[in-house]
C-alpha cells in the first residue's frame, strides 16, 4: 500500500528554489572561523538574549563593513563598481505564511550607524508584526512574479545582482543569516550567495582553554564569511575578518547598550 503524500509545492518554497538557482552563478569564496565572545555574552542577563546577541553581531558586521565599504561593492551592467557608503543588512526573519514557516528578508537600513539596542528593537518588532517590514507588504508582487516561466524568474533574480541600487532596495547591501535564531548548538553554515558579502552566524561552542594562565571555559561563536570573488580579493576579505573578530571579542557595543538600559 502506498502511504506517500502528494502535495503542491508551497509558493514560498518556489522562491527559495529560484534563489538557489540564481546564486549558483556567483563565484563565491568561503571562510569559516570562530571568535571568543565570552566578554559579550557575559554582558547578557535577559531571557531574549539570543535575539539581542544577534543584533550585536549584526552591529559588529556593519561596523566592520563601514570601515571599508569596498567589501559590499556591486558591479553594474556597464561593468562599473558601485560602492555604497551606507550599510544595509538583509536579515531573514521567520514568519508564518499560509500556515507554513517562511523566512523573508527584512532590511536593516544604515546598520553601521545604529546601536545594538536599536537594531534589536527593530528585529523584535518585525518578528511580532511582519507587516512592519516593507518586504512583507510586497507579497502581491511576489505572486505576480511566480506566474512567469522559471527561466525568466531566475534570469530576473540574477540580473538584480547587476543592478546595485535595486539590489540595495530589495535585499540590502550585505546579507546576514543567523542560524542561532532558529536553533541552538555549535556548527557552521554556508548559505546562498545573494550579496557580494554574506555572513552566516552559526552556533556557539563552549570549550576549556588557557586564558591569562588559567584553565577556564570560554564561548566561541562560529561564523562563515562568503564573498563574491569577482569583486573582492583575499586581502580586503582578510582585513574585514580581522576587524570583525576584534569588534566581536571586545564586546563594547553590547556592553554599552546593556549598561544604558541597566540590563545587568
Amino acid at each position: 500500500m502506498d502511504d506517500a503524500q502528494v502535495r503542491r509545492v508551497p509558493w514560498v518554497r518556489q522562491l527559495v528554489i529560484d534563489t538557489g538557482r540564481a546564486a549558483r552563478r556567483r563565484h563565491a569564496i568561503h571562510g569559516l572561523f570562530e571568535v571568543d565572545v565570552t566578554s559579550a555574552r557575559s554582558a547578557l542577563r535577559r531571557d531574549d538574549s539570543t535575539q539581542f546577541f544577534t543584533a550585536f553581531v549584526i552591529h559588529c558586521i556593519a561596523a566592520a563593513v563601514a570601515a571599508d565599504p569596498s567589501v559590499q561593492a556591486y558591479r553594474d551592467l556597464r561593468g562599473r563598481e558601485i560602492v555604497f557608503d551606507q550599510v544595509d543588512v538583509g536579515l531573514p526573519v521567520e514568519v508564518e505564511v499560509d500556515g507554513s514557516p517562511f523566512a523573508f528578508t527584512h532590511v536593516l537600513r544604515d546598520a553601521g550607524r545604529r546601536t545594538v539596542e536599536d537594531l534589536h528593537n527593530e528585529i523584535h518588532a518585525v518578528k511580532i508584526d511582519p507587516q512592519l517590514s516593507p518586504s512583507v507588504r510586497k507579497a502581491p508582487w511576489v505572486h505576480a512574479y511566480l506566474l512567469l516561466p522559471g527561466l525568466i524568474r531566475v534570469a530576473l533574480l540574477s540580473a538584480v545582482h547587476r543592478l546595485p541600487r535595486r539590489q540595495r532596495a530589495l535585499a540590502g547591501t550585505v546579507g546576514v543569516t543567523s542560524v542561532g535564531m532558529f536553533g541552538a548548538g555549535a556548527g557552521w553554515g554556508v548559505g546562498f550567495q545573494l550579496h557580494t558579502l554574506s555572513v552566516v552566524i552559526g552556533g556557539l561552542a563552549r570549550r576549556p582553554i588557557f586564558f591569562q594562565g588559567v584553565l577556564v571555559q570560554r564561548e566561541f561563536l562560529q561564523l562563515t564569511v562568503s564573498l563574491d570573488h569577482d569583486i573582492v580579493d583575499g586581502a580586503p576579505a582578510a582585513r574585514f575578518v580581522g576587524r570583525l573578530r576584534d569588534l566581536l571579542k571586545a564586546g563594547d557595543g553590547i556592553r554599552s547598550s546593556v549598561t544604558a538600559k541597566e540590563w545587568a
